[in-house]
């Protein structure tokens, strides 16, 4: 038995295999900049170790003083690498939304008849082209400044 996935919307039916995936992509730019900040604290021991181990210079005891600076380095060590997965989490995060981003643009660009830069589009499939030549052009539907009453009008009769 195939279970849904968390990321299947509710209702879908997952063991016939017809789920969906869907992203938020507000969602993953939310994630962004606090797992950024969360990491500050990180970068701090990782960038400066020396300003934990200069407190150590008066506890008294050698082994103690050396014991702590072994584990300030260690644990600097540890930090940068979590701090470097962090960032490079949130960088494929950033460019994933991105990716999202513009891939609605372009498919809702595809549906107007155009590209991103406002002129058509140079690979329209036949149906596109034949709405393009047939319906828009035309009726001028795609003229956000004429009167949507006007518009039905002259497509519907």
């Amino acid at each position: 038995m195939v279970k849904s996935s968390p990321f299947d919307p509710q209702g879908s039916n997952a063991s016939s295999g017809g789920g969906q995936f869907s992203v938020e992509v507000a969602y993953l730019c939310s994630i962004i900049t606090p797992l950024r900040e969360s990491m500050a604290a990180g970068r701090q021991v990782s960038d400066h170790p020396g300003r934990l181990t200069a407190h150590l210079g008066n506890t008294g005891s050698e082994k103690f003083t050396e014991a702590a600076e072994h584990f300030i380095s260690s644990w600097g060590y540890g930090m940068d690498r979590l701090v470097k997965d962090a960032d490079l989490i949130a960088d494929r995060l950033q460019q994933t939304a991105d990716g999202y981003a513009g891939t609605d643009e372009q498919v809702a660009d595809s549906m107007r008849g155009g590209t991103a830069t406002g002129g058509s589009s140079a690979s329209q499939g036949p149906v596109t082209a034949w709405v393009q030549a047939h319906v828009i052009e035309p009726t001028g539907i795609d003229d956000l400044s004429r009167d949507i009453d006007d518009t039905w009008k002259s497509v519907f009769g």
